[in-house]
């Protein structure tokens, strides 16, 4: 998704859920810091090593029934959470996209295992940033909610399903298939509301689907 299409996106977000926009600047320069040492993959690269289709894994709460009944083949890419039922299920995702709310000690293993990691910047895991990013050792790429700077990239989304579709999508596949997403029952987390669950989830499907009115396949929407 080109910056000048999310950016009014990510505002509407923000007053909608209350979200402080200079919040989200802290923790984007904070991921910078910690990877401005890191050999971080450029975006010509990543585009470079893009293929026209992937499958994006949400972490809903049929997708370990989906897994069971149809492992993803081809280049699969986690969304947060569902890295562990993959992991269970002996599959390493080639790539997660993580806010690092997930069970982070899979993704670290995972990335350990060859899984390209998107770690997320946002104004609600500023603590998790600063303790977790420093453990994956693999290959890494930042990214952040408002105008990137520092390395970062942003091509958009807003929950890690979405923003997963939007990062490929904008490396330059095509095709992208999604696998274990719900848009109307969101997996349980004690740490948060399935009301404002919902309301999240709403927005990923919007975006989801001007990814496809821009061009983009999606199968499963």
């Amino acid at each position: 998704m080109r910056l000048e299409a999310w950016l009014p996106m990510y505002r509407e977000i923000c007053r909608e859920f209350g979200y402080d926009e200079d919040e989200d600047a802290r923790s984007a320069e904070l991921l910078a810091s910690l990877l401005s040492s890191r050999a971080v993959p450029s975006m010509k690269e990543l585009a470079a090593a893009c293929p026209g289709r992937v499958t994006v894994c949400g972490d809903g709460p049929l997708l370990a029934e989906e897994i069971s009944a149809g492992p993803p083949s081809g280049y699969v890419v986690a969304a947060d959470g569902a890295t562990e039922a993959l992991m269970d299920a002996g599959i390493v995702p080639d790539a997660i996209v993580t806010d690092l709310d997930g069970d982070v000690g899979v993704q670290v293993r995972a990335g350990g295992k060859g899984s390209l990691v998107f770690v997320h910047a946002h104004g609600d895991n500023i603590d998790v940033v600063r303790s977790v990013v420093p453990r994956f050792k693999g290959r890494i790429v930042g990214t952040c909610q408002g105008p990137p700077s520092g390395g970062l990239l942003n091509l958009g989304g807003f929950t890690d399903g979405d923003r997963a579709a939007c990062i490929f999508s904008g490396l330059g596949a095509k095709e992208i298939a999604l696998v274990g997403f719900d848009f109307e029952r969101p997996s349980e987390k004690a740490s948060r509301s399935p009301e404002v669950k919902r309301r999240k989830l709403a927005w990923a499907k919007r975006i989801l689907e001007s990814l496809r009115d821009d061009g983009v396949r999606i199968e499963g929407l």
